[in-house]
């Protein structure tokens, strides 16, 4: 093992921050609790920053280690933030009783200001506020998964496939949005 990732261990070991490591064998997320030129032992985390064990990881096995990047911040974001990215999926109110179209969902999500996540025939999807609605298309303010402003889009309904309210990506967002985006105050020099 070089030097560079031994280092780089040691780091992650020392501030108990997330690894994020590429192996044989698929992508690992976790703790380090210990390590040594052949192996790592590794307190494993999912996606959503949920523990799932202690697993050995041969060092040999791993090409790519990552260390304080946007993507392993936004792990530990939501590891520290469970109350809010797992809580109850919260809607507006008056939807159940109304006849449902896309326009219409679109046009409550303008009213009450929600994030939400758009799938689309196209991009895949697309997070965001909707600023406007017309006739036939909306107006987009759009956003990364990582709460970054990305722009504008002009999307026309027929577009739109499916229009999610709120799920554990659009609340991560606008939590990252209200505390003004991910800390990256803790970065290795």
């Amino acid at each position: 093992m070089g030097t560079l990732r031994t280092d780089m261990l040691q780091r992650a070991q020392r501030n108990r921050r997330v690894v994020s490591l590429r192996t044989s064998n698929g992508l690992f997320l976790g703790y380090v609790l210990s390590h040594n030129p052949e192996l790592l032992m590794l307190r494993t985390i999912t996606r959503q920053g949920l523990p799932t064990g202690v697993q050995t990881i041969s060092l040999n096995t791993v090409t790519q280690m990552h260390f304080d990047d946007r993507y392993v911040r936004l792990i530990e974001f939501k590891e520290h933030n469970p109350e809010v990215v797992y809580a109850l999926p919260a809607t507006p109110g008056g939807l159940e009783n109304q006849y449902l179209t896309i326009p219409v969902l679109l046009q409550r999500a303008q009213e009450v200001r929600q994030l939400v996540m758009l799938e689309t025939q196209t991009e895949g999807y697309l997070y965001g506020y909707v600023v406007r609605v017309s006739e036939d298309e909306l107006l987009l303010e759009t956003y990364t998964q990582y709460g970054e402003a990305d722009g504008h889009s002009v999307l026309s309904f027929d577009d739109v496939r499916n229009v999610i309210w709120s799920d554990e990506d659009t609340r991560t967002i606008e939590l990252l949005l209200k505390q003004g985006g991910l800390d990256s105050s803790k970065s290795m020099p």
